[in-house]
């Protein structure tokens, strides 16, 4: 597994230009069912009475599409076109989702409905303080905001550009008072880092990804979880992150402070760092720290959840204690 793991990011890392990138994700769609057309401006697959269209310039998320071929057409409202359902993401559009009605912008492929895997270990409640790291076009930051009530918080963390653009609209669009948008990315220091500034939800810090556009990448801030903490004033109850593959440095960074501040954490972890998936690792630290971390494929990609446990809710008490005496 790990050989055909770097095998896989020797093939990315080459970009969607290159010629056996493409032959492979033919290779690959034809082992689903799944007939692959590229032209000018759209990438075409389909399978059956169904379809779905890419950017060329997207061609990197044929895999996922593939994957969650399924999962798409559940979740989100096709168009007819020519005898076919189709999920149209070659350009930017709005997207509604058949479970809850709502619908978003998206500069390209819509997220994914992941909110069962995000709330499998915890489901924020109303008046939480919650993160959404890696929010995109805000569809989960959406979700998560429901959940906490007024007079709850979701901070969304998004550096992209483009996607925090959307994120705005997105909020402005559902009249989310309770979701602040955060222009920054969290990561295992503060600072600034190399960021892949694509417009799309794969956008990512440059050093975590098996493939960044050279041309794309741009400084951004950067924030440890402590320092975010410090200064928007709260510890969060809870953090989901998608921050594709700088969940092992955020993590790595932050280890210190999990171990006296308890924190669920809701994380996709079905990244390759180094040619292995990231939820090992994470779940290693975490349970080094005082939580109770596993992760698993149950919903169709890896997640890893972390569950405070009674050291981490004993060292918060005792800090909280001193901070009282110091008072």
């Amino acid at each position: 597994m790990m050989l055909l793991n770097r095998v896989r990011q020797r093939l990315l890392k080459a970009g969607p230009e290159s010629l056996p990138l493409r032959v492979a994700f033919r290779m690959q769609a034809a082992v689903h069912g799944v007939s692959m057309r590229a032209s000018g401006d759209r990438i075409s697959l389909v399978r059956g009475g169904c379809e779905i269209n890419l950017n060329p310039a997207h061609m990197m998320f044929v895999p996922f599409a593939l994957r969650s071929w399924e999962m798409l057409f559940e979740t989100l409202e096709g168009w007819p076109s020519g005898g076919r359902n189709v999920l149209d993401f070659s350009s930017p559009g709005l997207h509604q989702y058949r479970k809850n009605g709502l619908s978003f912008y998206f500069p390209a492929l819509a997220e994914d409905d992941c909110m069962d895997a995000y709330t499998a270990a915890y489901r924020p409640k109303p008046g939480d303080v919650v993160w959404d790291g890696g929010a995109h076009a805000g569809m989960t930051a959406c979700l998560l905001a429901q959940m906490v009530g007024p007079n709850g918080l979701v901070y969304a963390f998004e550096p992209d550009e483009t996607n925090f653009q959307y994120l705005l609209q997105n909020l402005g669009r559902h009249r989310l008072a309770n979701v602040i948008p955060v222009k920054a990315a969290l990561s295992g220091r503060s600072g600034t880092a190399s960021f892949c500034m694509d417009g799309t939800m794969g956008a990512g810090l440059c050093d975590s990804l098996a493939y960044s556009a050279m041309d794309r990448r741009r400084a951004v801030e950067t924030l440890s979880m402590e320092d975010a903490c410090d200064r928007l004033g709260s510890v969060p109850d809870y953090i989901k992150l998608d921050i594709e593959g700088a969940e092992l440095s955020a993590i790595a960074g932050a280890l210190s402070f999990l171990r006296s501040h308890p924190i669920h954490l809701s994380i996709e972890s079905n990244h390759l760092v180094g040619g292995r998936l990231t939820s090992g690792p994470l779940d290693a630290m975490l349970t080094g720290v005082g939580y109770r971390a596993w992760s698993s494929d149950e919903f169709g990609q890896r997640f890893t959840w972390a569950v405070p446990g009674p050291a981490v809710y004993e060292a918060a008490a005792e800090a909280a204690s001193a901070a009282r005496k110091v008072a």
